[in-house]
């Protein structure tokens, strides 16, 4: 059965097909746009199947959920809504999982199905966010900070005459001048606030645990970090969809 996949973020909202194997389609919009992007996908879902294709959803913007919610009951799609209490392959350790995001634990499903537990999930988007599985596939939270480009827009409320900056362009560490030194510090900064994090946990799991990386800055941000990790773009797509699959009582074993 095709499974509509929708990570809506303070950003961007993500939507995905999960075929039964893998995310065959992926496109986003800003999460403020959900009316004009629904549109969009009903054609998008349409095109792989003739059902009418339920949905996995995360979301951190309840108006935007509302509007999708409105929408998946009037076409008669089934709707799963995952938070952060929500019944996953994991045990949740979380010490008041109803405030957890559930990006963060559909992203931590993913990484334990694809490394295996212990594993560390990074994700560099509006927040940079480092979490932990242990080595008995519990979730047990993990560490937020300010994203790139939030810290950005902060630093330049926040004082007066920083000039604008690309986040696509090369950077060195030693910024030659307050472009690139905001650069740096938005790329080499944030790499190195994912390095230390990872290390930390690492430790304290007393494991050498797998890190894998998403996000919307993770492309950006993978080419600048020193320890070994894997790239996974649709990470939480994939999260939902496992976590979905898990309250029908199916897994990958199964079919």
């Amino acid at each position: 059965m095709t499974l509509l996949v929708v990570d809506i973020g303070n950003t961007l909202t993500k939507v995905g097909i999960w075929d039964g194997v893998r995310i065959a389609l992926v496109v986003q919009r800003p999460s403020d746009e959900a009316k004009d992007f629904i549109a969009d996908v009903a054609k998008m879902a349409g095109a792989h199947s003739a059902e009418a294709a339920p949905l996995a959803v995360c979301a951190v913007v309840p108006a935007a959920f509302q509007v999708w919610a409105e929408w998946a009951e009037a076409e008669g799609r089934p709707l799963l809504r995952i938070q952060g209490d929500t019944e996953t392959p994991l045990a949740n350790r979380y010490r008041a999982p109803e405030t957890l995001g559930p990006d963060r634990l559909a992203a931590a499903v993913a990484a334990e199905h694809r490394l295996g537990a212990p594993v560390i999930v990074a994700s560099a988007g509006t927040a940079v966010v480092v979490d932990a599985v242990s080595p008995k596939r519990e979730y047990l939270g993990g560490a937020i900070w300010v994203g790139t480009r939030l810290g950005f827009r902060a630093l330049a409320e926040g004082t007066k005459g920083l000039p604008p900056i690309s986040l696509e362009d090369v950077s060195t560490p030693i910024g030659g001048d307050t472009a690139a030194s905001l650069r740096a510090g938005a790329l080499h900064g944030t790499a190195a606030l994912i390095e230390g994090l990872t290390t930390r946990m690492r430790e304290y799991l007393g494991a050498d645990a797998p890190m894998t990386l998403t996000g919307g800055d993770a492309d950006r941000i993978s080419p600048y970090l020193r320890i070994a990790h894997e790239l996974f773009p649709t990470l939480t797509l994939e999260g939902l969809a496992l976590i979905w699959e898990h309250a029908r009582g199916q897994s990958h074993a199964d079919r």
